[in-house]
């Protein structure tokens, strides 16, 4: 309970936490209600099964290239901007703008794929930020909680504005508010390790 104490009072544990939350929340809301989205589409069961799969399976692209550029140096900053840039636009342009069906799909795999820059870039600075050695693995915990917690309100929310609407076209407020959220948060996590330094 104290290695608990200590995770949860440091600020950068928190920053760390809620920005795993306004990824993982807007993934899995986008990536879980493609298989609809195609469906009403009209798409066949088989083909949509293969687009979402894709979709998932780009996703681990971004994860391994995280890994590989933190390696060389990348700054955490860039990959977190670049991964929220990219799925708040990729849903933009996938749910908000009419246009050829490919184009779409092109900016949810993009939405994936470059959105994938993001865990692996927070579970490093989990590491880094976590207060003490011995808190590492309570700050990482911590951050995964956070991830459930984005994961079980993100698609209910999407799913409440289409209902709302009668449509899919607004979803993307949802997801570019999760995006504009995690810019906002990840700038505030550069602050914290340009002290640190």
């Amino acid at each position: 309970s104290g290695l608990l104490r200590l995770t949860l009072k440091s600020r950068g544990v928190w920053l760390v936490a809620v920005c795993f939350a306004m990824y993982s929340g807007q993934w899995l809301a986008v990536v879980g209600f493609l298989p609809s989205i195609y469906a009403q589409a009209g798409l066949a069961a088989g083909t949509t099964a293969w687009l979402t799969a894709l979709v998932a399976a780009v996703n681990i692209l971004g994860n391994l290239a995280a890994g590989r550029l933190l390696h060389w140096g990348a700054a955490p900053l860039a990959l977190l901007l670049a991964g929220f840039a990219a799925m708040g636009g990729g849903a933009v342009l996938a749910f908000g703008v009419d246009g050829c069906f490919w184009l779409r799909y092109l900016a949810v795999l993009a939405f994936s794929m470059v959105g994938g820059l993001i865990p692996a870039t927070l579970f490093s600075l989990a590491v880094r930020l976590a207060p003490s050695v011995s808190t590492v693995p309570t700050t990482v915990g911590w951050m995964q909680q956070w991830s459930a917690f984005g994961q079980f309100c993100g698609p209910p929310l999407v799913a409440w504005v289409a209902a709302q609407m009668g449509h899919w076209q607004l979803t993307w407020a949802v997801t570019g508010a999760c995006s504009l959220a995690g810019i906002l948060l990840a700038r505030k996590l550069q602050g914290l390790l340009i002290r640190d330094r």
